[in-house]
């Protein structure tokens, strides 16, 4: 950030509006930069995903046959059911996974994205939008018909591969 260690304070902030202060630390930061910063992660935050077009079946194959097993788990939880959020405790509860399981397997999906496909173009493979009624901030997760439609043809393996080994 911009300012300096002595201009510090700590400030407590409840853990649920840790990203929200983060985004608002790093706008007001952006504003002090001569060039206006680009904003096209913005629209993803409004719930304006990027097109499923830009993940195609084969990318979705080669992301569905490595890493771990539980992103790979969630993408099937969320291709079962186009259309429908769901929270980290609901994907929990339909994996079988703790919690932590969950967001780190998030968070390591994202780490791979970033560091072997188009991220900053392509976003995630499904959605991740902030919230639903009763559980407003609670990031969720879904996936439309069309990613849906993919992701199941993207895990139907070809024949000369067998299935990857589960891991956690």
């Amino acid at each position: 950030m911009g300012a300096s260690a002595e201009g510090m304070v700590l400030v407590a902030v409840p853990l649920a509006y840790v990203p929200q202060v983060a985004r608002l630390l790093a706008d007001l930061d952006a504003r002090q930069w001569v060039e206006p910063v680009p904003r096209r992660r913005a629209a993803l935050r409004a719930g304006h995903p990027t097109p499923a077009a830009q993940w195609g079946v084969e990318d979705l194959r080669r992301l569905s046959q490595g890493g771990r097993a539980t992103y790979r788990t969630v993408t099937v939880v969320l291709a079962a059911e186009p259309d429908r959020l769901f929270t980290v405790p609901d994907l929990a509860q339909a994996t079988g996974r703790p919690r932590k399981k969950i967001v780190g397997a998030m968070a390591g999906l994202t780490r791979l994205l970033k560091a072997y496909y188009d991220y900053a173009g392509r976003g995630l493979p499904f959605v991740r939008v902030a919230g639903r009624p009763e559980a407003p901030r609670e990031l969720c997760y879904t996936m439309d018909r069309t990613r849906s439609e993919r992701w199941r043809e993207a895990r139907q393996l070809p024949p000369s591969l067998p299935p990857p080994a589960p891991s956690i």
